[in-house]
């Protein structure tokens, strides 16, 4: 696992060090890890890391307005935010962009083998995959990548985290069968299928996506798509929550 280090405080950034080798030790798991002095340097970075421990009060932008650049750059990385205090938890957990939030003070052998028991539950649920044929063609999709499907005329159109617009020949109903199991797939309208990760904002009428593309609610549905909608927020909240406040 490639892990990035985000600190411009060298003791800080030493015991960090020092307990992931603790666990890597432990565990016998490949971990490497990068240090950053600063935000920019991160940002200038080509390579691609699974894990971000960032520490927010940095020199020149913060670690919140680095975590936001790296949102646009390097979408699917877990961010753990560190911090001396609690003061900023909120403005964090609006960002989208919190996997989990440590008080320095807090950090020890069973914070990190706690941080790593989620860090393992996460990717294994980013490591599932739609797969199926468009045409003789395998296609084989991360879910946690997929944004939203959309069925026009003949195709059934998938929009990938990156913005990138795949053309299928395959039919909904059967790509819909493979993802209504998916907790976070909500079928918003007759055709619309979007991945509630992605969505920004729910009105009356229409869910907006986080690339601004906006979706109509289904009115004789709207009651329920709502519940399912809320409950899925509320439950990541819930998740969010339990590891921002464990000590």
């Amino acid at each position: 696992m490639n892990i990035a280090i985000v600190e411009d405080n060298n003791a800080d950034a030493d015991m960090l060090i020092s307990l992931l080798s603790w666990y890597e030790e432990r565990h016998v798991l490949g971990l490497r890890f990068t240090r950053f002095s600063s935000g920019e340097a991160f940002l200038a970075s080509c390579e691609d890391y699974q894990l971000i421990f960032m520490d927010i009060y940095l020199g020149q932008a913060d670690g919140i307005e680095t975590a936001g650049r790296i949102l646009e750059q390097k979408g699917d990385s877990l961010i753990v935010f560190l911090t001396t205090s609690r003061e900023d938890i909120w403005r964090a957990v609006k960002l989208h962009a919190c996997f989990d939030y440590i008080e320095k003070s807090a950090l020890d052998r069973a914070r990190i083998e706690e941080l790593f028991d989620a860090v393992k539950r996460k990717l294994r649920v980013q490591a599932k995959s739609l797969d199926f044929y468009n045409g003789k063609q395998k296609v084989s999709l991360p879910i946690s990548k997929i944004r939203y499907l959309v069925s026009h005329d003949k195709y059934t159109y998938i929009t990938l985290e990156d913005g990138q617009e795949l053309r299928c020949r395959t039919t909904f109903s059967s790509l819909r069968s493979m993802l209504e199991h998916e907790p976070r797939f909500l079928l918003c309208n007759r055709g619309i299928m979007l991945n509630m990760d992605f969505i920004s904002q729910a009105g009356r009428e229409t869910f907006v996506m986080t690339d601004g593309k906006a979706f109509p609610i289904r009115k004789r549905s709207h009651a329920d798509i709502m519940r399912r909608f809320n409950e899925h927020q509320f439950k990541k909240l819930n998740e969010q929550g339990d590891r921002l406040w464990t000590t």
